[in-house]
Formats: C-alpha cells, sequence, structure tokens
C-alpha cells in the first residue's frame, strides 16, 4: 500500500513535455511520433476561452491537442493517395484516426 494522492492524469505527450520542461523550462512543445501521433503545446491562460477556472494561476496551460481524428471529416482526401487509402481500409478502424 503506497499513501500517494493522485493530482493530475496526463498522457504520453504531455508527460513528455512536462518531462522536458522540469529540466529546460524554455520546452515549449511535447510531440509523439511512434505507433500514434499527438502534440501538446504551452498557451497563456488569456487566450483559452473555454477556461473555467481561476484567471490569477497559473499563468500557462497545457493545451492537448489530440490531432489524431484530424482528417476524419474527409479534410485530409485532397492529400491522400491510393496507399493512404489501402492501409485505411486494411486498419481496425477504417474511416477512423485518419491523420495517425
Amino acid at each position: 500500500h503506497i499513501n500517494a494522492k493522485c493530482v493530475a492524469l496526463i498522457n504520453d505527450t504531455v508527460g513528455t513535455l512536462m518531462a522536458c520542461a522540469y529540466k529546460d523550462p524554455s520546452t515549449a512543445i511535447g510531440l509523439i511520433l511512434g505507433t500514434g501521433t499527438n502534440a501538446c503545446y504551452i498557451e497563456s491562460l488569456d487566450k483559452v476561452g473555454t477556461w473555467k477556472g481561476n484567471y490569477n494561476e497559473p499563468k500557462q496551460v497545457i493545451i492537448n491537442m489530440e490531432w489524431g481524428a484530424f482528417g476524419d471529416n474527409g479534410r485530409l482526401n485532397l492529400i491522400r493517395t491510393k496507399y493512404d487509402e489501402e492501409v485505411d481500409l486494411s486498419s481496425m478502424n477504417p474511416g477512423k484516426q485518419m491523420y495517425k
């Protein structure tokens, strides 16, 4: 039994940004390129229109892009090749997570 309190739940992309920013405070983005892809970045709180918390602190927040579904609405069809279509059709979720 470990006496611990969970104060945050993060994914690999946010964890990458936080770990690197701990070592180098000028770090601005987290990027995952592997079996999947995702990105996150540090944004000034005053530019986040959906924030419902206190505006005094923190002054910045991490925005997790979760961009894997980008293109699911057909916006990437212009640049898709026949190979992209073959891979998509043979995937577990055809038509989903096109960007990944």
